[in-house]
């Protein structure tokens, strides 16, 4: 088994949940191919486990399966042979394992046993009820890929409802866990690639770190064997019915089309008939729906952005070169076509790379981190790529340069300049101003930022990889030793 890498904020939160001293029944889930049973395996490691993945085949062979799952760690044993029900099944391991506390059982791809047994959550709340599971104190984990069906067990209708202890959607890596696939790449090549495979595992796992991201592209996306070549069609079919109609979606998204009007004049439909699929998309957060960050509430200025970044690769170069690619000419695709567009595309990747800096890190430079992350549009003259507000209030701006020359000090007087023009944090005092650049700053940028202490400078470094520990100094490790 490959090496595991990231999702400690994940593990930390189940090991937690394993640890407690009684029961637990958690739901876990994400789209497909996201990570969810390695990391589980992972988080459960160490421990007395019973993993069972579900199939396309009927209750009664799925219980046999699982049986047999749980005879592998339990041991034999003919009175489990006989049992012909899962709530039977679950009170025998609680009874097998009251010398193994905490016991693990993870049922993976739940939703299939549900559309084989539409009453198996009904059993479980059965069971959960009666309070078996404190015998043993059982550990349950029910995971799916099936989002929507996922979300439904923890709905108020759903028999499962209020009996969670833990609920955990799993989603794409951030970016500097990607760093953990490939370690020899420089922070430049973690940010390119990262914008086109984004942060699911499978993808990244399927990428070579020995190879360039040019040789990655071909290899997976530009061949017809490609492993890659129609993963945004096959991600759609197993996650969604009417997966043409979704496709079309999407394909409309990436052309430009970021209301829900525009993406219905394109498809030539209705804006009511366009919206649920805008809805499901953005439930698999392969779309999301945002607003400028000086738009109230009520207004309808509002964007809807695709944020997958294989889907947003794929739809750019992938669908337009398919004749080629089927040809045969894959290589002259990429040499042709993609390498003298690619910069253009990485603009906006690189946006929302900064963007998701802006969330989840802004607390290494600033005062605080984030409370709330988005962009300003929607004005005559000007845009503003990154903006924000901290938890103690701070307001802060931030311009993005993926493809153009040094920042240079007009760029920072105009930030600051459009940062007074919008009513995002307008008056407002002690704003702070990010400068997120590929190629740096020049130096006069540079010696401003060292008397600014609102003018912050932030280059590929710092957005693939952590901040460096600070070094303990000899007070604090003689008392920590």
């Amino acid at each position: 088994m490959e090496r595991f890498v990231g999702r400690t904020r994940e593990l930390r939160q189940i090991a937690k949940e394993l640890d407690k001293n009684s029961p637990s029944l958690i739901i876990a889930y994400g789209r497909r191919r996201i990570g969810k049973s390695r990391l589980l395996l992972e988080a459960a490691s160490g421990r007395n486990v019973i993993y069972f993945q579900a199939t396309r085949v009927s209750s009664v062979l799925n219980l046999e399966q699982f049986k047999r799952e749980a005879s592998n760690v339990l041991g034999a044993s003919p009175i489990l042979d006989s049992l012909n029900n899962w709530e039977a099944v679950l009170h025998y391991i609680v009874d097998a394992t009251a010398d193994r506390p905490g016991t693990v059982v993870i049922i993976d791809e739940f939703p299939y046993l549900v559309d084989g047994d539409s009453a198996l959550p009904s059993i479980i709340q059965r069971f959960w009820d009666s309070r078996a599971a404190a015998k043993s104190n059982l550990k349950l984990i029910l995971c799916g890929s099936a989002v929507a069906q996922m979300e439904n067990l923890l709905a108020e209708k759903n028999p499962l409802y209020g009996r969670m202890t833990l609920r955990l959607e799993v989603r794409q890596l951030p970016l500097r866990d990607i760093v953990g696939f490939f370690p020899d790449y420089t922070a430049e090549q973690i940010i390119e690639t990262y914008a086109v495979f984004g942060g699911v595992p499978h993808y990244l796992t399927l990428c070579a770190s020995h190879l360039s991201l040019r040789e990655n592209i071909i290899n997976l996306l530009l061949t017809d064997t490609g492993a890659l070549a129609d993963e945004p069609m096959t991600l759609l079919q197993s996650e969604l019915r009417e997966p043409g109609m979704y496709a079309s979606v999407i394909g409309a998204v990436s052309e430009g089309c970021h209301t829900l009007g525009e993406i219905a004049s394109r498809l030539k439909t209705q804006t009511t008939s366009v919206a649920p699929y805008v809805e499901k998309l953005s439930r698999l957060h392969l779309l999301r729906s945002a607003r400028s960050l000086d738009a109230s509430e009520k207004e309808r200025n509002r964007r809807i952005i695709l944020t997958d970044n294989l889907m947003g690769f794929w739809y750019r170069f992938v669908r337009p070169n398919l004749t080629a690619i089927s040809s045969g000419f894959g290589v002259e695709a990429y040499d042709s076509y993609i390498q003298k567009r690619f910069p253009e595309y990485m603009g906006g990747a690189f946006e929302s790379i900064c963007l998701d800096y802006a969330r989840y890190h802004l607390g290494e430079i600033l005062s605080a981190p984030a409370r709330e992350v988005g962009s300003i549009w929607g004005h005559a003259d000007f845009d503003i790529d990154v903006g924000g507000r901290l938890l103690d209030d701070t307001f802060f701006y931030g311009e993005c340069k993926w493809r153009s020359a040094k920042v240079d000090i007009a760029m920072v007087d105009l930030l600051k300049k459009r940062s007074e023009a919008t009513s995002y944090g307008r008056e407002k005092p002690g704003k702070q101003y990010l400068f997120f650049s590929r190629n740096g700053w020049k130096s006069d940028v540079a010696d401003a930022a060292k008397v600014d202490a609102s003018v912050h400078l932030i280059g590929s470094d710092n957005l693939a990889f952590p901040p460096p520990e600070e070094p303990k100094n000899e007070m604090t490790a003689s008392i920590e030793s």
